[in-house]
């Protein structure tokens, strides 16, 4: 039985902490360095994207701004041996996209942010390693490069194509984030 597990407080590296006040989110995050799989934690009511651009919360309930809190982690790089962990933070500078698998949708949940009708603006965006093929979302009145121009260091892409696909058979992605400090460029 893993850390995250048990029902109630659990312990996560030592820490108490009460996994009934946060919910899992499974993530692949892509780094410059390899591939992190494994599972994150977001209040109930925020999105990933949220938390990546604001910050996570540690077992303390304090704010972890810098790195992504990662358990049951495993770690692939080209050319060496998997490597499997409790816990891994990683450093969002690192980060080139973080992706969200098996998303559930739950009729419960009840959306804490107003929704807005958006406008789907597909683009390729270039990274170092990959080329992600999606649609950014921007208000009605923006253009692309509007939505890239925002603050935010994430910023969101659907229905996203990998070229090249990355070993595994991982070629698509219903939702990524992606860190504009490694977009090489963007086009449409």
């Amino acid at each position: 039985m893993s850390a995250l597990d048990a029902v109630g407080a659990s312990t996560v590296s030592g820490d108490n902490f009460d996994v009934t006040r946060f919910r899992r989110v499974n993530v692949i995050i892509f780094t410059t360095n390899g591939i992190f799989s494994g599972l994150t934690l977001c209040q109930h009511q925020q999105r990933l994207l949220d938390a990546l651009n604001k910050g996570f919360y540690t077992s303390k309930l304090q704010t972890c701004s810098d790195f992504v809190p990662l358990f049951e982690v495993s770690f692939f790089a080209p050319g060496q041996a998997a490597r499997h962990m409790d816990t891994a933070y990683i450093r969002k500078n690192n980060i080139l996209f973080v992706g969200e698998q098996n998303i559930v949708s739950s009729t419960t949940q009840t959306n804490v942010y107003p929704m807005r009708r958006k406008k789907p603006l597909q683009a390729v965006i270039n990274l170092p390693q990959v080329s992600l093929t999606g649609n950014m979302h921007s208000e009605m009145w923006e253009e692309l490069q509007d939505a890239l121009n925002r603050s935010d260091q994430f910023i969101p892409l659907t229905d996203v194509d990998f070229n090249p696909a990355f070993e595994g058979g991982i070629a698509q992605l219903d939702f990524v984030a992606v860190n504009k400090d490694h977009i090489v460029y963007v086009g449409k």
